[in-house]
């Protein structure tokens, strides 16, 4: 159940690598909220909505409950769901840096959670009474119409696979059915993500897609309600059948939106585009191409570039907001350092043990302690509902669930609940201290995290109140409850068992949240090296190493200052011999033309327009050292006087030094102009 769970969730996180901005963790770490969170919520609305009802009206339980299921609650659960959007939405920072195609796959992986928890509450403890199936899975045998759990053969051959679905009599090929929450929430996520991106009578279409996403619920819960209405029921079976296509166009729409906000952004904003993306090169090639050089290590830093750009350029057709320069100037850290780096002689001494030598100097020991802990308590229940929910080895899940067994998991659990408790307490704490950090999914994933111990404490209170009424451990906690009406085997030692399975999402933030809040603890966190620091968490810092030994190339490791020979000493000096060229010449400083970016541009003696190429610092050390740099500095030459010339302009080359004579004479050969403007000279 969990693997059809997370599959469904990956093939939206593979469709949407274009325009993702958000982290592989940061939406497996949703659907743990949709789980603890979400499914929480809605189970205490419903059972407050359905006793309140029931007292009202003098109807029976079982009857408020029956037309509630295909009236209230599906407007309940569909709300709840994209709830924990619009509360992260609230910040700012998160809400203009997360993308339409971040709301889609935020919102399915919300939904994915929920649905999962009701299949776990329905079957997860029915691993005794499965039986293998010929075509694969398992059959629960409880009617005509039998439960069913996708195996391995059905799960991956499917389009966003449902945790469990139904078999008919005689189905000799059963196939996975598609995870209703997943779609309905993809489709409330879409309408969310308009209504807080969208602008003007756009944000009125906001509405279409949640009433669709609730009316086809209503439906599909009254056709199962009221099985003699075939009506009903075909209405039903016709949708379902079409279901799988609801993602793939809410996705569809999404990627469409976001990457014309891409494009416009990366026209609009400055210093962002990489040196080789200014030579004309698309983003993605620019990017493999990098990736290549060190694979993990390069390929992880150019995924998380591209994340973050995007983030930055969402929100660059709208007013500037908290944060929103502090990033930038992250971003922009980071294409420098790509740029330094973007050569074989900056990796060949970080190998797996270099790398591990940086971790190890960032590494929280203490942290490592939490993670022992919350694994050790969360031993019982991964091996009752993991390794125990496979018929090979439902013996285990009887051991758990008879003798001693519900006492165990319920003595784990109380301890499970007083350690989320103190995790609860350090998460209020980051919360507060990372307030200040300007890249907005380091601040929802705090956020997530919160709403799933807080989910998971709530559930806790609500066992131990019922077990302090005289509640058995292998009792159900509620009856007559909707989702499914899944709770009705919610036995008390499984939801213990739930609760410690919730430890193994609050395990303590590593990377770029736990340098943020080391920062924050040292009053530093606006430090902009800390602040990239927490944005790329150990991969900053390799970035950082590699731009150091990149930027200078390998035959001046040992002459000039360290800032000079780094990325970010590179990019600043650069940009301040830029700025000397346009307050000397006039004219206008960079701009981008034809695909590629130029450093300048001035009015000549003749009237005529001179766009200009500006190199400085060590440049043509390193251009001598490293044969593609000089093979790249004469392609792009090429390119931007070819580009200049069919603008109708003259180009130049002005360097801040003297150019080594090899080079001069093949910008004679090639007929370049060309000229030196020391920024000492003044």
């Amino acid at each position: 159940m969990v693997a059809a769970t997370v599959y469904g969730v990956v093939q939206l996180l593979v469709l949407a690598s274009p325009t993702r901005s958000v982290r592989v963790s940061t939406v497996l770490l949703a659907i743990a909220v949709g789980v603890y969170g979400c499914a929480v919520v809605t189970a205490l609305l419903e059972i407050a909505y359905t006793r309140s009802t029931a007292d009202a009206t003098g109807e029976s339980l079982a009857k408020v409950v029956e037309v509630a299921g295909y009236t209230v609650d599906p407007v309940i659960e569909e709300l709840i769901k994209v709830t924990p959007l619009l509360l992260a939405a609230w910040n700012i920072r998160i809400r203009r840096q997360w993308g339409l195609t971040d709301y889609v796959v935020l919102g399915s992986a919300l939904g994915a959670g929920f649905g999962l928890l009701e299949a776990v509450a329905r079957f997860g403890l029915d691993a005794g009474r499965a039986i293998s199936h010929p075509g694969g899975g398992w059959a629960i045998p409880d009617s005509l119409r039998a439960p069913y759990i996708p195996g391995p053969e059905q799960v991956f051959s499917a389009w966003f696979p449902a945790p469990s679905g139904t078999l008919e009599l005689g189905d000799f090929s059963p196939a996975a059915e598609t995870s209703p929450h997943l779609v309905y929430s993809a489709l409330t996520a879409l309408g969310v993500g308009v209504l807080l991106r969208g602008r003007g009578w756009i944000r009125v279409l906001s509405l279409l897609p949640v009433v669709a996403a609730t009316s086809h619920h209503m439906l599909t819960n009254y056709a199962a309600a009221r099985p003699a209405d075939q009506d009903a029921q075909s209405r039903a079976d016709t949708f379902d059948g079409v279901l799988w296509v609801v993602p793939l166009l809410c996705l569809a729409v999404a990627v469409a939106f976001d990457l014309r906000h891409i494009r416009r952004g990366k026209r609009i904003v400055p210093g962002i585009l990489l040196q080789t993306e200014r030579a004309g090169r698309s983003g993605l090639s620019a990017l493999a191409g990098y990736g290549a050089w060190r694979v993990p290590w390069t390929s992880l830093i150019a995924l998380r570039f591209a994340r973050m750009r995007r983030s930055l350029l969402y929100a660059a057709a709208r007013p500037p907001y908290p944060g929103a320069e502090a990033l930038h100037q992250t971003v922009a850290w980071a294409a420098g350092q790509i740029d330094a780096s973007d050569n074989e002689y900056a990796w060949q001494h970080l190998g797996f043990p270099a790398v591990r030598k940086v971790a190890g100097a960032v590494r929280d020991w203490r942290r490592m302690w939490f993670i022992l802990i919350s694994l050790g308590l969360a031993l019982p229940a991964v091996v009752f509902l993991c390794v125990g929910s496979f018929p090979a080895a439902a013996t285990l899940q009887e051991r758990f669930g008879s003798g001693n067994g519900p006492y165990i998991l319920m003595a784990f659990g109380i301890a499970g609940l007083l350690w989320m408790g103190w995790q609860l307490i350090t998460l209020l704490r980051t919360w507060q201290a990372t307030r200040a950090v300007p890249h907005g999914e380091l601040l929802a994933v705090t956020r997530f995290r919160i709403w799933t111990a807080l989910g998971g404490l709530t559930t806790g209170m609500v066992l131990l109140l019922r077990l302090q009424d005289g509640l058995e451990p292998d009792e159900p906690v509620v009856r007559n409850l909707h989702l499914l009406e899944a709770l009705n085997n919610f036995l008390a030692y499984l939801g213990f068992a739930l609760i410690l399975m919730a430890l193994l999402a609050l395990l303590p933030s590593g990377g770029g949240l736990a340098l943020a809040t080391a920062g924050a603890g040292g009053g530093i966190i606006t430090v902009p090296a800390v602040i990239h620091a927490a944005a790329f968490g150990t991969l900053g810092i390799v970035l950082m190493s590699a731009g150091a030994a990149g930027g200078g190339g390998t035959g001046s490791q040992g002459s000039g200052s360290s800032a000079e020979s780094s990325g970010q000493g590179r990019v600043r000096r650069g940009k301040e011999y830029e700025d000397h060229l346009q307050e000397k010449l006039g004219g206008r400083g960079s701009f981008r033309e034809g695909g590629r970016e130029f450093d300048g541009a001035y009015l000549g003696d003749d009237g005529v327009e001179v766009w200009y190429e500006a190199k400085s610092g060590k440049y043509w050390d390193l251009a001598n050292e490293n044969p593609k740099v000089m093979e790249k500095f004469k392609s792009n030459l090429g390119d931007a006087r070819r580009i200049a010339e069919e603008g109708g302009r003259k180009f130049s080359l002005i360097s801040e030094k003297p150019i080594p004579e090899n080079i001069v004479k093949w910008l004679n050969k090639k007929n370049y102009v060309w000229r030196v403007i020391s920024k000492e000279a003044g």
